[in-house]
Order: C-alpha cells, then structure tokens, then sequence
C-alpha cells in the first residue's frame, strides 16, 4: 500500500512539474520592428548633414531570416526594412517620394550572434550599410557589430528574452549607423 502511495505522488510531482514547465515554454516569435526602430532623435544629438534630410530611403535589405516558432527568434528581411524606414522617418532623413531619394541604403543582416540559452542574453548584429549617392556611387560602406544584452528581468522565458536581445542589437545598429551618418559628408 505504501508503494502504491509513493508512486501515485511521485506521479503528481512529476504530472504538476510538467503542467508548469509547459506554462513556461513558449513559441519563438519574430523580432517587432517597432522595437527595432529609433524615436526622434535628442534635440542634444549632432544634427545630419543637410543633403541627407528628406532625401534617403531603403532600397533593399537581405540576409534575415524568417522565424521557426519551434526553434529561436530571428530578424526577418522585411521587419528590419520596417524598422530602418521608421528610424529614417523620425529623424527626418525618409524621402517624401522615391522620386526625391537622392540616397539609397542597401542593408546586408551578414548574421545574428545568438546564445543557446542563459540567463541574461546577449545578441550581436553583424550588418552591412552600404549608402549610395545620386549618381549612384556608394559614399558610406560600413560594417558594424552591435552587441544588446537582454536581463533575465526583462522577461523570465527565454525565448522572450532571445527576442528582446534580438530587437536591441538591430536597434543598437541602427543606432550606430546613424551615428556614421552624421559623421559623413555625402558628394
């Protein structure tokens, strides 16, 4: 009888453990490109060079990856083109028409630094921006790797923090680009 007791709980255990390590399983999803994208940039930054305002957009952007639910978060080709054209827009570098894009920016996501899994996260964005001129000739070819950590606060399941990771590097990316964007004089 105390066998039969035993087991029945270790069964209980067992069955209640499941029930909540199921609860805490979640499905992978894509990187939000509103998360990836910048706000309005501080009255306090360094101010674009003039010929760049209103006259760029995003001609293309390769190299992401769609997300499988059942394995890890990704950063898709098109939420990444989302996210670069919303940053444009709000820093008032977003052509009006693609007749006044005076720039293209051609974007090359070369790959996503992801950890198995850990407690705090740390993605690194490994991205190509490559702007062309009017004419057509490229004027800024930067390569740049930018690091986001996700805390284990900022989301207690791990895919979730994967995607949190994942939204920070393409923002810290963004960042930087146009960090070399306002260091650049365009011809």
């Amino acid at each position: 009888m105390h066998t039969v007791r035993t087991r029945f709980e270790q069964a209980v255990k067992l069955s209640a453990l499941a029930v909540l390590l199921g609860g805490l399983a979640a499905c992978a999803s894509a990187a939000d490109p509103t998360a990836m994208a910048l706000t309005a940039p501080a009255a306090t930054e360094k101010p674009f060079p003039v010929p760049l305002q209103h006259a760029m957009c995003v001609r293309t952007v390769a190299g992401g990856e769609e997300t499988n639910p059942l394995w890890a978060s990704k950063v898709g080709d098109a939420g990444f083109k989302t996210a670069l054209t919303t940053s444009l827009t709000s820093a008032n570098l977003e052509a009006a028409a693609e007749t006044d894009c005076h720039y293209p920016i051609d974007v090359n996501l070369l790959g996503l630094s992801q950890p198995a899994m850990g407690f705090d996260m740390t993605v690194t964005a490994h991205v190509n921006y490559k702007v062309y001129d009017s004419a057509g000739q490229p004027f800024l070819l930067e390569t740049l790797d930018t690091p986001y950590t996700a805390k284990f606060g900022d989301a207690l399941v791990g895919v979730q923090r994967l995607k949190l990771a994942n939204e920070g590097s393409i923002r810290e990316s963004i960042t930087a680009f146009f960090a070399k964007l306002r260091d650049t004089t365009p011809k």
